[in-house]
């Protein structure tokens, strides 16, 4: 009885432990996907303007609206952009799907254009939940070479790798 006891507390100790742990199928939520801090001609904005911008993807199997969240380029900030709650047809990410965010001080464009600009020789890119503190994803960036992308590879979502052709929209091309 004793070895039947060990046995049913050992097996599922090592089996735990002989487990991987594998993070590529695990779901993320709402993560910066790609992002674009010097684009000269590459990617225009609705209106024509060569804007930075930052692209969000949502890895989850519900509808994220942006609408009430916070974007800030600097760690700390006691400011961020409040995103507008005014259109949750322009600032809400399907499942699955990707969202631009303009970095262009143009917010008459619409609620996806926000008064934070990036700077091409690096910063911060934060995305900040409606309850003003919770970090959703976060990325601090250095030197940035204009019209190339970085964004994070689809083989593994750790990783940032940069973009010679960027992507805004779509799934990363690695």
């Amino acid at each position: 009885m004793k070895k039947l006891t060990l046995l049913l507390f050992v097996l599922p100790l090592i089996y735990s432990c002989s487990k991987e742990d594998d993070n590529t199928n695990k779901e993320r939520g709402l993560i910066i996907n790609e992002f674009l801090a010097s684009n000269d001609y590459c990617c225009a904005d609705e209106s024509g303007d060569y804007d930075d911008w930052v692209e969000l993807y949502n890895d989850s199997d519900q509808s994220i609206d942006l609408g009430g969240m916070y974007f800030t380029d600097t760690p700390g900030d006691d400011n961020p952009y409040l995103i507008p709650d005014t259109d949750p047809s322009e600032s809400t990410i399907s499942p699955g799907g990707y969202l631009i965010l303009w970095c262009d001080d143009d917010q008459e464009q619409g609620v996806l254009h926000l008064s934070k600009k990036l700077k091409g020789s690096g910063e911060s890119i934060i995305l900040i939940d409606k309850d003003g503190t919770t970090v959703i994803d976060s990325l601090t960036f250095s030197s940035q070479t204009t019209d190339i992308s970085m964004g994070r590879n689809a083989e593994n979502l750790d990783e940032w790798i940069f973009f010679e052709t960027p992507t805004p929209g779509s799934a990363n091309n690695n």
